[in-house]
């Protein structure tokens, strides 16, 4: 039996620490497909870090660069992409990614998230802000950032899954999406 390969790209979305980079590298393997990380595009484009980018330029600057990099090469990615925790800004961006592919949300429960993103000092989301906690922060960009996430057409809820489960649970309803 041929392997299952999906008719159009898969992007994984999500909050930071939620998996996407890890779940998204192990499942473009299972359906013997490229892999890309958002972050790392930006990153080769610009020639610089994130943090960088966000010490030298701020938040604004960053997320105008990565919109402008997703728009672009959304529609040209072949397999699966993983999206930025704050990739899907607006409507218009979310509309854009879902029109080329299958957005895909990876739901990490917040204590799962709390625990991988405590000792992280490479997240400039988490660093910039020394007025709130950890947790303060992952429950308001979590607020913010739902209501597009909401919107993927498939999400999984990953607490107490693991990585193999994710993986064969985004097949499955891949498989079930295109039939």
């Amino acid at each position: 039996m041929k392997p299952f390969k999906p008719r159009q790209p898969v992007f994984l979305c999500g909050m930071m620490g939620s998996g996407k980079s890890t779940i998204g590298k192990a499942l473009a393997t299972e359906l013997n497909v490229p892999f890309t990380d958002l972050d790392l595009l930006i990153e080769k484009h610009e020639e610089r870090t994130i943090p960088e980018i966000f010490e030298l330029e701020g938040e604004a600057a960053f997320r105008k660069i990565e919109q402008q990099l997703l728009i672009k090469h959304v529609q040209d990615i072949e397999g699966v992409l993983s999206l930025g925790g704050g990739s899907l800004q607006n409507q218009q961006v979310t509309d854009h990614v879902k029109l080329h592919g299958w957005l895909i949300f990876i739901n990490a429960p917040r204590p799962v998230l709390l625990n991988r993103l405590k000792r992280s000092d490479k997240r400039p989301m988490l660093t910039s802000s020394q007025e709130e906690n950890r947790s303060d922060i992952i429950d308001r960009l979590m607020k913010q950032r739902l209501p597009y996430y909401s919107q993927a057409h498939i999400t999984v809820n990953s607490g107490g899954m693991k990585k193999k489960e994710i993986i064969d649970t985004i097949i499955q309803k891949l498989k079930m999406y295109e039939q």
